[in-house]
């Protein structure tokens, strides 16, 4: 190894000396992987892009949370037009300075080779170098403050290290730099002015070097043992041609790479034959070796600052920083100890979006006072876990869905259900009816001791739960955990738990529909998650599923997780009403504003006539079941109850109260329905045939009780409570006020 080279392998690992210290250094994650917080929040799109005032703030506060109000405000200020002209400004001249410096210095040694320069650095690359240098070093003292608040932004983030490095880097680079175009400089200069010792015809291989043409010296060159004279040639001006080829150099074997042969050279003059040389080559001197040096040291302080730029964009494939954050390691923790004690759990979510992008147990789970901490949980770590995670928790990273979601009937269905059912307010059905069956679908009022649910509440992934933190719903009634899919809610199947059964049988129309046969038919072909994830009607899917037309995007419409939104009837009324006018939980939107959301939706399959017409059956089907079997079988039932042939005690205690609760709840629900999904069997056979034969049997029973007068109720009735308000400890009883006075007012 020639002392050249231990001199380049010296200084480049004690350059990489840095990076060996790198696992000293304390990390932080970037913003949502350590907050929770969505992309949204620092973005001004929610798959990132443009930073917000936050998000600056954010960098500049070293990727730590939370931000100082000092540092938002010094954000803000750099947020104005004027700093954000500025900085592009200044930003590119910065990258178009690194670019031409660089580039010059991959010049040099790929074409020009440092060895070359013996007569000095040429006057060009001289002031190339020098202004590239200032630009670097000005527009990068610009850019570092205003990424960088403080000194220690440097040593706790990736990104603070690999530019403390660089600018390390760099300054070495400035260094040598200067050193090499002013003290290197004029001594090789001077070195190359010395008049050559030997006469011309006595230049041999030994000696052709000095007469390089540098410096108003002669410029010769050898070929085939003869030397030619280029002096003052155009084309090899200072000794060198087309920067590629330079005099004092035997150019035998480099005219094989040119693109012209020998012909040329009988268009200089040839001096005569080469002397033959004896003893060694003359040996560059001192300063010519220094330069080689410190021209190949810039080479690799290049590529270590590129280094440092591609660990920041691109990451390395080892981590250069170790994980200290005490939730991070936690989170490892759960998915080592999960993988053993529920490899079903650990399963679904290795195979999740959350598992790719690092949203491990604690994200979701991390307890956020000592209500929700399972105290037992404590024993296996100190990190505070809740069992129960809420869509506040999820709102961190998806907040506008979740927005969405508090305003649904969806969310709020536990309170509907307390306000329009009988079975709950007069105790006709058991705690564990409820808790089994209608809980399962609407949702419990979740309450919480030492951190575990308490029996009776739990478990519930109810749409409608009430959680321990005031928030309403379960995002993973849809979005079953631990996958979390957006496939799975996509498909009708994720909705056919509650949406089934005599009373709402959405998921069986569906199934008879023209569009869940064409589903079963071909939907194992269908784009459920393409890649620009805009899932569209004719590109990635044939016909809609429950979520396509009633929460995914369509022309013009936006997606939403409202499902109350689209509605232009409410046919789970007992009389059907517009959305606004459903007093248990009235809509805030105009009912016409939202069928031409929905009509929008049927538009990117169906024509103008199909849909109208479609709206006009369901209109008249409404209207019929209205007037012809409702309105006339609640007056019937009002006059029974006025005339006191009915007890008001009790609701379901006499077959009459029965018979017209089935005649809304079941038959006329399917007739609604079916007509509204184009299901014919629903809306004829299952609807309105079979409310013909409750409507004929209801009437029956209404005039036999007229003729008979008042009967006493059951005197058995089965799994009843104890009392009429639900005595079980874990319900809403009291919660709700008057919920008879809605009941009465519709349903009753």
């Amino acid at each position: 190894m020639t002392q050249q080279s231990r001199t380049v392998g010296i200084i480049f690992l004690t350059l990489l000396f840095p990076f060996l210290l790198v696992h000293e250094v304390n990390a932080t994650e970037t913003y949502a992987r350590q907050t929770g917080k969505g992309c949204i929040f620092c973005h001004l799109e929610s798959n990132g892009g443009q930073l917000k005032t936050v998000g600056f703030a954010y960098i500049r506060n070293g990727y730590r949370y939370p931000v100082s109000e000092r540092v938002l405000e010094k954000a803000q200020s750099l947020q104005t037009p004027l700093h954000k002209t500025l900085r592009f400004a200044i930003g590119y001249l910065h990258l178009l300075a690194g670019i031409v410096f660089f580039g010059a210095i991959f010049y040099i040694h790929l074409f020009v080779k440092p060895s070359q320069l013996t007569g000095g650095i040429p006057k060009a690359e001289r002031l190339l170098g020098l202004s590239c240098m200032a630009v670097l070093t000005m527009t990068g003292i610009y850019l570092t403050w205003v990424r960088i608040d403080r000194w220690e932004q440097f040593f706790n983030n990736t990104f603070g290290l690999m530019l403390f490095i660089k600018i390390l880097l760099f300054a070495l680079m400035v260094l040598i730099g200067l050193t090499a175009v002013t003290v290197v400089h004029r001594k090789m200069k001077a070195e190359s002015q010395r008049p050559p010792a030997t006469q011309p015809d006595a230049i041999g291989a030994d000696t052709i070097g000095q007469f390089d043409g540098a410096n108003g010296k002669p410029a010769y060159f050898i070929h085939e043992d003869n030397i030619y004279d280029v002096t003052g040639n155009p084309k090899w001006k200072g000794g060198r041609h087309f920067g590629k080829h330079a005099a004092g150099l035997d150019l035998t074997e480099a005219l094989s790479g040119a693109p012209h042969g020998t012909e040329v050279f009988e268009r200089i003059t040839c001096i005569g034959p080469a002397a033959g040389g004896t003893g060694a080559p003359k040996k560059p001197p001192a300063v010519q070796k220094v330069f080689v040096v410190m021209a190949y040291t810039n080479l690799v302080l290049i590529f270590l600052i590129l280094v440092c730029i591609s660990v920041w964009r691109w990451d390395f494939p080892l981590r250069l920083l170790p994980e200290m954050r005490s939730e991070a390691i936690a989170g490892k923790t759960c998915v080592d100890c999960h993988r053993a004690k529920t490899p079903g759990i650990h399963a679904d979510w290795s195979g999740s979006v959350h598992a790719k992008v690092g949203v491990d147990c604690s994200k979701c789970h991390r307890a956020r006072n000592t209500t929700e901490t399972l105290k037992s949980h404590l024993e296996h770590t100190a990190i505070p876990v809740a069992t129960v995670v809420s869509p506040t928790h999820c709102a961190g990273c998806h907040p506008q869905q979740v927005e969405e979601y508090a305003r649904s009937k969806h969310a709020n269905t536990h309170e509907i259900m307390w306000k329009i059912d009988h079975w709950l307010n007069d105790g006709m059905n058991n705690s564990i009816e409820r808790t089994t069956g209608c809980y399962a679908c609407h949702g419990t009022i979740i309450e919480v001791e030492d951190g575990r649910p308490a029996a009776g509440t739990w478990p519930n992934v109810g749409v409608g739960r009430i959680n321990p933190d005031g928030s309403l719903g379960s995002c993973s009634s849809c979005h079953t955990r631990h996958r979390f899919s957006l496939v799975e809610a996509r498909k009708p199947e994720a909705c056919d738990q509650c949406h089934l059964g005599p009373d709402h049988p959405q998921i069986e129309i569906y199934n008879e529909s023209k569009h869940g046969t064409i589903y079963h038919a071909e939907g194992n072909n269908w784009q459920w998650y393409p890649d620009d994830r805009q899932w569209k009607a004719g590109r990635d899917y044939r016909v809609p599923t429950c979520a396509a037309c009633h929460m995914s995007a369509a022309a013009g419409v936006p997606a939403t997780h409202d499902t109350t939104e689209r509605l232009s009837w409410e046919t789970q009324a007992p009389r059907t009403v517009r959305p606004n006018e459903f007093k248990p939980f009235p809509a805030t939107s105009d009912w016409q504003v939202e069928r031409a959301k929905m009509r929008a939706v049927c538009l990117q399959c169906h024509s103008t006539t199909w849909t109208d017409d479609h709206y006009r059956n369901l209109d008249a089907v409404v209207e019929a079941y209205n007037s012809i079997y409702y309105d006339p079988a609640r007056e019937k039932l009002d006059g029974l109850y006025e005339a006191g042939l009915l007890s008001k005690d009790s609701y379901f205690d006499e077959e009459i109260e029965w018979q017209f609760y089935e005649l809304w709840h079941h038959e006329g629900r399917r007739a609604r329905m079916g007509t509204a999904m184009m299901a014919p069997d629903y809306a004829w056979w299952h609807g309105f045939y079979e409310l013909k034969h409750r409507y004929v049997h209801f009437m029956d029973l209404v005039e036999k009780r007229n003729e008979a007068g008042k009967a006493e109720p059951f005197d058995f009735f089965p799994g009843r409570m104890g009392a009429k308000a639900d005595t079980f400890p874990h319900t809403p009883a009291g919660s709700i006020k008057n919920p008879h006075s809605v009941w009465s007012s519709g349903c009753r």
